[in-house]
């Protein structure tokens, strides 16, 4: 494996663009790209792309600040496999009021478009824990590096499951954390995957997951998934927290064969 994560590809006031390989290790049982790996490394390149202007997780945390993310939609031709490369590129496409949307296109080297991913964030005061209004942060506003460049990804639907019963308990624990404290959001999408049987991800995968976070959770909590086919390519989930059954994450998912 290779000492450096990513390779900086370079930037412009406004987006970033970061190079990565798929190493072993880093594969899922299908040989592509494991979504732990890939969901962080779109995380992590939001981070850098953030910290390089001025208002990343080190500059807020400064204020007392914390991005927390609230939306996630990824949407993927297919996933790199195990020694292709690939880059991410990142920048912001608006900042409105409370939130802020950040856009993602990953490609090869060759030009092969893998997918794009939308996110939408806010930021949260740790000791009031309120949104901030972005357009008028006392450390001044990043509304001036954005970037309207469209990713036709579209838009996420509405989630809403009326199952009962849930088919699946799970305690979140150590490993499931961020530096936040609270369960990782790709630890979400990864658990949400293991409701699936092994079997389906050697004939299809996930092309498009809509994901929406609602609430935290952190370790001890006990989280109750729940479940339902929405037609014959789509699941819908959801994740509850057992002790005030609160939604903490919803997501679609979209399945394709491989």
């Amino acid at each position: 494996m290779t000492n450096q994560p990513y390779t900086f590809l370079g930037g412009d006031a406004r987006g970033d663009a970061f190079s990565f390989v798929v190493e072993p290790f880093s594969e899922d049982c299908a040989g592509s790209l494991s979504w732990k790996f890939f969901g962080n490394q779109l995380l992590r390149c939001a981070s850098l792309h953030a910290g390089r202007r001025g208002f990343g997780f080190a500059d807020m945390m400064r204020h007392r600040h914390v991005w927390v993310l609230s939306r996630l939609v990824i949407d993927l031709e297919r996933m790199p496999r195990t020694g292709e490369a690939y880059t991410i590129e990142t920048w912001v496409s608006r900042v409105f009021r409370q939130f802020t949307d950040r856009q993602f296109a990953i490609t090869s080297p060759d030009g092969f478009n893998y997918g794009f991913a939308s996110s939408t964030w806010a930021l949260i005061d740790l000791d009031s824990r309120t949104s901030l209004d972005l357009e008028n942060l006392p450390e001044g506003s990043f509304a001036d590096i954005t970037l309207d460049k469209d990713t036709s990804i579209g838009t996420a639907r509405r989630v809403r499951l009326k199952e009962a019963e849930p088919i699946k308990t799970y305690q979140a624990g150590y490993s499931d954390l961020d530096i936040n404290g609270h369960v990782n959001s790709i630890r979400y999408i990864e658990t949400a995957l293991d409701l699936f049987p092994v079997d389906r991800f050697n004939t299809h995968h996930p092309a498009r997951i809509e994901a929406l976070y609602t609430a935290e959770a952190y370790a001890g909590d006990t989280l109750l998934y729940y479940m339902t086919p929405a037609d014959e390519t789509t699941h819908l989930v959801e994740i509850r927290r057992q002790h005030d059954g609160l939604p903490v994450f919803k997501a679609a998912i979209v399945w394709k064969p491989l």
